[in-house]
This record gives C-alpha cells, sequence and structure tokens, in this order.
C-alpha cells in the first residue's frame, strides 16, 4: 500500500479507537456507551466507527489464504529436512486428508464467524442513529461486507448457521443448508446494491462499491450449480456487464503492476482490495512464505524469509515462456540485488521446479543435508517483495476482486449456456485477458474453434495464481479430486469439496450439524 496513509486509512484505524475494538471483538462497554449524542453523524464519523469490519478483512489473507490454497494444484509445502512440518497440517492439506481438528479449517471458522458478528455489533449501532445522508449507505456497505464473508464461508463450509443480528440471547443458531446460504446472500446483496457508492477512489478504496457488489454476485452465481444445484448463467453475465458497462476500470497493461508494495488507490484494474501496511496494517506476510533464506540479499530485506511455499511442476508448465505472467515465478539460478549469483551454504541458489526428490521412506519430506530439498519448487513473486517491510510484515493490498475475473467469468458463463451474452462477446473478453499475456503474438489469441471450456480452466490458472480463486476453479470445473504431485486421484472422495464444521465448534455449539463424508 502507498506509504502516505490517506484519509480513510487514518479514520479506519481510529475506528479501532472510537469502538474499542480488537481485530474481531468490540469492547462491550464501549458499545452500551453510544447515546443519541455519540451516536455518528458526518461521513467520517460513520467511517470510524465501521472500521473493524475492514480491519478484520486482512485475516483473508492468513488462514483463509491457506484454506483455499494449500489444497490445490497451484501449491504444495512439503516439508524441507526440518523445516514446514508444522504438526503435518500442509501434508493433510496436500493430500486432502485434513479432519475437523486441522488448525486452518478451525481458523478459518473463527475468523470468518467473528468478522460476521462485528458486522452485526456494528450493524446494531448504526440502525439506532439518527437518519442521514450517510447512514443509508454506511449500512448498505457492513451489509455487503457480511455478504461477503458469508459467501466465503458458503464456498469452504456449505452448511454453516446464518446468523444476522447482533443477539445476547442463549438460543445457539443452527446449521442453515448451503442452498439456504446461498439464497441469503444473493439476496443481501442484490437488496442493498442500489445503495452502494458509484465512485472509484481514494474515498471508497477498500469498501464495497457498486461495482464490487456485481462482481461478487457474477462470482456467487457462476458457483450457483455447485453451492444450490441452479445454474445462474445468464445472472453472470448481467452482472458482469454491469462493472465492464461502467467504464471504472481497466486492464493494466503491466499484468504485475497491481500486486507491486506501492500498489493502491490509483490502480485501474482491482475493484476491491483489501489495505496492508507493515506499520499500520498487517498481515501480509506472503513474501516471506515463498522466497528463499538468501533472498533477504536479492530483496534487501531485514528478515530472512521463510523458505516453504512453492508450485507443483504440472502447474508450472502450464506458463509457456513467451506469456509475461510467466514473469511472477523464480526459477533458476538466483542472483542478489548487485546481479550476483546466489549462493547458500556454499551452495549455488538454484531454484529447481522439478526437483521434488522425496527422502527415503517419507512421502512428503524432499529436504536433505546438501540442502537440495530447500531448492525445490518455483515460487510465486506476484506480490513482489517489499523492501521496507517492518517484522515479517509488507505493504501490498491484497487483491480480492479485479476486472480480469470479471472478464472470465463473463466469458466461461455464455460458453456454459448463457442466453444474454454470444460466442463473440465470450471471445472478446477471453481475449482482452490472454491478448495482454501476448501483446506482440496476436496469433497467440484464442479463436471461436479453441475457446473451450478447458481452454478458460487453463486461462484462470495462468491468470489467477495465488488469488484465492483455484479451489473454486477446480471443484467448478470438476477437477479437485484429480491427482497431483503427491496425492493420488481420490474419485470417491467427492464430499471434500467441503470442509469439516471445527470439532471446536460443534463441542460449542451441540446445533451444528457435521457436513456429510466426515465422522460425526
Amino acid at each position: 500500500m502507498k506509504k502516505n496513509f490517506n484519509k480513510i486509512y487514518i479514520l479506519l484505524a481510529l475506528g479501532l479507537t472510537l469502538a474499542g475494538q480488537s481485530c474481531t471483538k468490540f469492547d462491550d462497554k464501549m458499545y452500551s456507551a453510544y447515546t443519541e449524542e455519540t451516536f455518528p453523524k458526518t461521513p467520517e464519523q460513520f467511517v470510524a466507527v465501521t472500521g473493524p469490519v475492514y480491519t478484520s478483512a486482512r485475516g483473508f489473507f492468513d488462514n483463509y489464504f491457506s484454506l483455499q490454497t494449500g489444497g490445490a494444484d497451484e501449491v504444495v509445502v512439503p516439508t524441507r529436512g526440518g523445516d514446514w512440518f508444522d504438526g503435518g497440517k500442509w501434508r493433510d492439506m496436500h493430500f486432502h486428508t485434513w479432519s475437523a481438528n486441522h488448525e486452518v479449517v478451525a481458523g478459518t471458522w473463527d475468523w470468518g464467524f467473528n468478522a460476521i458478528g462485528t458486522c452485526n455489533r456494528v450493524l446494531s449501532i448504526l440502525e439506532k442513529a439518527p437518519e442521514n445522508d450517510t447512514k443509508a449507505q454506511t449500512i448498505a456497505e457492513i451489509k455487503t461486507m457480511r455478504a461477503w464473508y458469508y459467501s466465503l464461508l458458503l464456498d469452504t463450509y456449505g452448511n454453516i448457521p446464518l446468523v444476522t443480528t447482533f443477539d445476547t440471547g442463549t438460543e445457539l443458531p443452527k446449521t442453515a443448508p448451503r442452498a439456504q446460504v446461498y439464497e441469503y446472500v444473493v439476496k443481501e446483496l442484490e437488496e442493498n446494491l442500489a445503495a452502494l457508492s458509484e465512485d472509484k477512489s481514494t474515498a471508497t478504496y477498500g469498501r464495497p462499491t457498486k461495482w464490487f457488489a456485481h462482481a461478487l454476485l457474477a462470482k456467487i452465481y457462476l458457483n450457483a450449480q455447485v453451492y444450490a444445484n441452479t445454474p445462474q448463467w445468464n445472472k453472470v453475465v448481467e452482472h458482469t456487464n454491469a462493472v465492464i458497462a461502467s467504464n471504472k476500470y481497466a486492464l493494466d497493461a503491466n499484468f504485475l503492476n497491481q500486486f507491486r508494495p506501492e500498489n493502491g488507490a490509483g490502480d485501474i484494474e482491482p475493484i476491491f482490495s483489501i489495505p496492508y501496511d507493515a506499520n499500520r496494517a498487517t498481515g501480509n506476510t506472503l513474501f516471506n512464505r515463498v522466497l528463499h533464506y538468501s533472498h533477504r540479499i536479492t530483496y534487501e530485506l531485514s528478515v530472512n524469509p521463510w523458505n516453504g511455499w512453492s508450485t507443483q511442476p504440472a502447474y508450472f508448465d502450464l506458463f509457456e515462456d513467451d506469456d509475461l505472467r510467466k514473469e511472477q515465478w523464480l526459477y533458476g539460478q538466483q542472483y542478489d540485488n548487485a546481479g550476483n549469483p546466489l549462493k547458500y551454504n556454499n551452495i549455488d541458489v538454484v531454484i529447481d521446479p522439478y526437483g521434488y526428490n522425496l527422502l527415503p521412506g517419507s512421502d512428503f519430506d524432499i529436504g536433505g543435508a546438501d540442502d537440495g530439498g530447500r531448492l525445490a519448487g518455483a515460487r510465486c513473486v506476484k506480490y513482489f517483495p517489499d523492501k521496507n517491510q517492518l517484522n515479517n510484515q509488507a505493504g501490498n493490498d491484497v487483491v480480492v476482486m479485479r476486472l480480469a475475473d470479471v472478464l472470465l467469468m463473463k466469458a466461461e458463463a455464455i460458453l456454459r449456456g448463457a442466453t444474454n451474452g454470444t460466442r463473440a462477446e465470450a471471445l472478446t473478453a477471453a481475449n482482452m485477458v490472454r491478448g495482454r499475456a501476448f501483446p506482440t503474438a496476436p496469433n497467440r489469441l484464442f479463436t471461436a474453434a479453441n475457446l473451450t471450456l478447458d481452454a478458460i480452466y487453463k486461462e484462470r490458472a495462468l491468470e489467477f495464481t495465488f488469488e484465492v480463486t483455484r479451489r473454486t476453479d477446480m471443484i467448478r470445473f470438476g477437477k479437485w479430486e484429480d491427482a497431483q504431485l503427491f496425492k493420488a486421484a481420490n474419485a470417491g472422495e467427492t464430499y471434500k469439496r467441503l470442509f469439516p464444521i471445527p470439532a471446536k465448534a460443534r463441542a460449542n455449539n451441540s446445533n451444528l450439524d457435521q457436513n456429510p463424508g466426515y465422522p460425526n
């Protein structure tokens, strides 16, 4: 994020003070202190009170990111000697052997429902505030954020409780079927869409606008057949067309530009982003997960990276050499910031995208005394390492939704049967994305003959690495059970398209039913 914090970030930070808020909870005493005189009245006061809803969003890049990414084919987090075993949680993610006690499964649930609870409590304050021009829009924004949080849990756990009020009663909520949760989310978004701002500016950056609601609805409708067994391809085209017709967004000619440490409100492609800052808005530690230890010298970092996450060979092989998106990968000989070849423990730092050599008797440990295992696997630096990071925290804002996704969703929906769009429109939309990746090679564009669903599936992999779309895409395209690097195909385990309801949550609430297929 840009280091000169603008007004919105100052106000969001102020919200923590005004609301007595941690990242997930208000202070009850502060809540009870609101009176007619202290209710928010000005736009700045409304932003301040709602700040906790947005600071909660930073958890998106923690357990939720790991849950969506760790079991997909875009990544593998093998044990590297003594590193990255972490109780076997990454092994379980890769092999799809997670349980209701899995740390990441439980952590994501806690984050999501804490964020929803924060939304409910903020709404309970705002709904009592005096009517003014700002109140309706602010309530619509918080309800949209709550719908976004619910959409994430809808995608990962499916059958979850619907809690939409701040209620201090003792009755515990019951599990709602996934289709009911889906209906709630789309209804909430559709009903609040008109009250959201149409502005794309510093003032609305990091907050939901009408265009984010349209894009989110398109995403949910794209997966309606998975969520509710009801395809909604025309709805996908309707909402993607609304974003496109707004003329608020454009593809950035430099694909990686929108992920740099200085990204922010001025970028032309992102529709919704989560602001991060190395000092005041922490939570982006991705660079540490992917970089080799020696990359500290390359990127002038003040910390040693953790050398863990890398991509699987088959995924890396999707990227052709003349695809500009391949620039997001580190592989081959690595160099310091002066261009000299890097060495680590007297070994040349040569990252081998295919070097996953298992230790004898192991199914997931690729380490070894010669450090060779620690150099296996291409590393994704789409979110370019921030040399101004502090205490392992980077300042890159995290892009949640951008125009390229809107364009490929439209193309996919038409190919799947939408009747309110033509194949020519699908071809145009898909080639806008692909053309950026091959700007000097028009022969690499899609044609009417080769623009297929398989082509869209591959293009989404090329375009959205580490953007928390791959698991959802794999499920929608029927690929989730396919074999991966070390994992055998598990065609008989389609129930694992949902994660289990965490054991801790069910211990605290006996009204929660376990998802089918998992031990009760």
